[in-house]
């Protein structure tokens, strides 16, 4: 083991001066002159150590606070793991019972033709299927919406109206897919199934709702002029429907004057 040997500045100086001494050759200025310049090593030292000792400080500091800031990363990174775990896990359950609705749906609409026969002995069912048939296919497209499964909602009612395209529901099964489209952020998609109920189905009670849907996705779309038209024929035409107050609000909500 290497011993290091420290001396201090006192130490120092007693050595110096035991040598002057021996030598014969000191003077009281020569002690003087030693004497100050070991002060000033000893001043120097010890500003040194005062500094190192700092230096030690603010390294310690700054260990520990890096130290805790790599704890605090590594429990945030582990927080935003698992969260985004439990995003995936839900987003594959959503997708497993949108999978199903879809199945379901199908599967309802490809029995029909083989319990209900041919459409023409059963009134509007058009495409085969009787009207039971109809109902139960647009009602499992209804349930697929109310439960927030678009997806099979909007491929539900597009193959209600592909079965049934005379069925007195399919002005329903129009405005129903318009607002699953604009639930799935298909805004033309929305736009062409309102604009089947309006002009297809004009005596449709769906009318209303629909023109209050289609000039919501139009005003979504900036176009202003053509929503605020839709809007106003709602309320001159259907002043006492619900669709109504919907427009209103939609017009209030554009800075247009009341018209209720």
């Amino acid at each position: 083991m290497t011993m290091t040997i420290r001396y201090s500045a006192g130490r120092t100086l007693g050595v110096l001066l035991a040598a002057l001494v021996v030598g014969g050759c000191a003077t009281k200025g020569d002690l003087r002159d030693v004497q100050t310049e070991i002060r000033a090593l000893s001043a120097r030292q010890d500003s040194l150590m005062v500094e190192i000792r700092r230096q030690e400080a603010m390294t310690r500091d700054t260990l520990r606070q890096t130290s805790d800031q790599l704890f605090e990363i590594r429990g945030d990174v582990a927080r935003r793991l698992d969260a985004l775990e439990a995003s995936i896990d839900r987003l594959t359950e959503l997708v497993g019972q949108t999978q199903r609705s879809l199945t379901s749906v199908r599967d309802q609409i490809e029995s029909q033709p083989r319990r209900g026969g041919g459409g023409g002995d059963f009134g509007g069912a058009v495409g085969g299927g009787s009207p039971a048939d109809a109902v139960e296919s647009y009602n499992a497209a209804v349930q697929a919406y109310n439960a927030g499964q678009f997806t099979a909602a909007a491929y539900g009612f597009d193959e209600f109206i592909a079965q049934f395209a005379g069925d007195e529901l399919v002005p329903d099964a129009y405005f129903f897919l318009g607002e699953a489209r604009v639930q799935l952020q298909d805004p033309e998609g929305a736009i062409q199934a309102y604009r089947q109920v309006i002009e297809m189905h004009p005596d449709s009670p769906r009318v209303p709702a629909a023109r209050v849907g289609l000039g919501l996705t139009l005003l979504e779309q900036g176009d202003t002029t053509e929503a605020r038209i839709q809007f106003e024929t709602v309320i001159a035409t259907w002043p006492d429907d619900e669709a109504a107050v919907r427009a209103q609000e939609a017009l209030d909500g554009m800075g247009a004057d009341p018209l209720l």
